[in-house]
């Protein structure tokens, strides 16, 4: 690489403290001395630009999904092909992506997802109640992010799964170790770390493909059993049970995670803009607005991969056939060219869903219809209940250290001043 393409970008480290706490601010420099550079530490090409940004995510001819498909070790691989993995929505490309995305897509439209509202909405108040029948909160606050944000987000993809509550500790387990499995891509861990990994989440994939085998025929409207009943024109299954398992690993990590990143994210932003919640709670339309500008401002996913099918130049850099790119979704959705005010936590925008953060394109993400539903009722009801929320300050990061998918472990709230 050329001194010019691996141009001096010291603030831009995203397993940093800075980058943890603000994925977007790290771009700036970058965005405007060198749109698009090589990352040595994690060996990829981060575009910065959303100009650019959109031309990777939308022409997938030139910009591969294939990017991010994980390495599965060779001890592994009998009972977890490589192909398999190849097979991940995130990683593939069309005609493949095409057909395994209508089948999953089926689960997740607006008409399905929308009537679950008012459930998801009483789901949400319970919670809150077991939260503040804990003596353990003492009118103090407490993790929100275990609490309540990931409750409620694996709660609601538990039904919509149609596993029971028995099944939780598994399903809590996949979530987990998927996303591990999935920022592998370019952060491997060390042995033994890795090989233990595996086989955790090769356990939980093999438990969930006899699910799907049982579900076969079953006429139930939950989402592995709408996946394991579809069928190709000559009628048979339209995904094999290995391939649905997989699916669900996915689902099951950023099908919570993301949300849940989402409201402990509006927390943060609404902890500074105590007029936004006034505003908010006096007509709770905004509400969606609230979850809009904080998926902008902060995507729970501040950056995406592809891989490159051939050179190609973006804003005068030439990148080589097979060369790793990282998109800065977070840079995009705070490019100055486009936002006016980027940096700016604005619920008034005109446009508030004119954003990148769930992608665009044949990839856009395929639970945004969720996000969308159950992301303001989870932060509304926080506010209707506990309208003096606030983070608690200066509290630490706590972070699983990953840069492509940073997982925020805890988040510490208070709804009253200790005493």
């Amino acid at each position: 690489m050329t001194t010019e393409q691996t141009l001096d970008l010291p603030e831009f480290n995203p397993t940093s403290e800075a980058g943890f706490r603000d994925p977007a601010a790290i771009c700036i420099h970058a965005r405007e001395a060198r749109p698009v550079f090589f990352y040595e530490p994690l060996g990829v090409w981060v575009v910065t630009r959303r100009e650019d940004i959109l031309k990777v995510v939308t022409e997938w001819q030139t910009f591969s999904s294939e990017a991010n498909n994980p390495e599965v070790p060779e001890a592994f691989r009998e009972r977890f092909p490589q192909d398999l993995m190849d097979k991940m929505v995130t990683a593939m490309d069309p005609p493949e992506h095409t057909h395994a995305r209508r089948v999953l897509q089926a689960s997740f439209t607006k008409p399905k997802l929308e009537p679950l509202a008012p459930i998801i909405e009483a789901r949400a108040h319970g919670i809150i109640d077991e939260i503040l029948a804990d003596p353990a909160t003492d009118r103090t606050g407490c993790d929100i992010m275990n609490s309540y944000c990931l409750n409620l987000t694996t709660k609601t993809l538990m039904a919509l799964m149609g596993l029971p509550d028995s099944d939780r500790p598994l399903f809590e387990a996949m979530r987990l170790h998927g996303g591990m499995i999935l920022a592998q891509t370019r952060e491997t861990f060390p042995e033994p770390q890795r090989s233990e990994l595996w086989e955790a989440y090769v356990s939980e994939n093999e438990y969930f493909r006899n699910m799907v085998e049982e579900r076969r025929d079953s006429d139930a409207i939950d989402v592995i059993s709408t996946c394991a009943s579809a069928r190709r024109p000559d009628g048979t299954p339209a995904l094999s049970a290995e391939r649905i398992a997989q699916h669900m690993a996915e689902i099951a990590f950023a099908g919570t995670d993301s949300t849940a990143q989402a409201m402990a994210n509006a927390v943060m932003f609404l902890s500074s803009k105590p007029d936004y919640v006034k505003e908010a709670l006096a007509d709770p339309s905004f509400w969606s607005r609230v979850f809009e500008e904080t998926v902008r401002r902060r995507p729970s996913a501040p950056f995406t991969g592809r891989i490159t099918t051939k050179e190609v130049t973006l804003s005068g850099v030439t990148i080589p056939e097979g060369a790793p790119i990282w998109v800065a979704l977070a840079s995009a959705n705070t490019d100055p060219s486009y936002h006016s005010c980027p940096m700016e936590f604005d619920i008034h925008r005109e446009n508030p869903t004119d954003h990148l953060a769930f992608t665009t394109g044949r990839h856009t993400c395929l639970g945004s219809p969720l996000a969308r539903v159950q992301g303001p009722i989870g932060i509304k009801a926080l506010y209707e209940r506990l309208p003096e929320l606030k983070m608690v300050a200066d509290q630490p990061l706590a972070f699983a250290d990953i840069a492509l998918l940073p997982i925020r472990q805890k988040f510490f709230v208070q709804w009253s001043q200790p005493e």
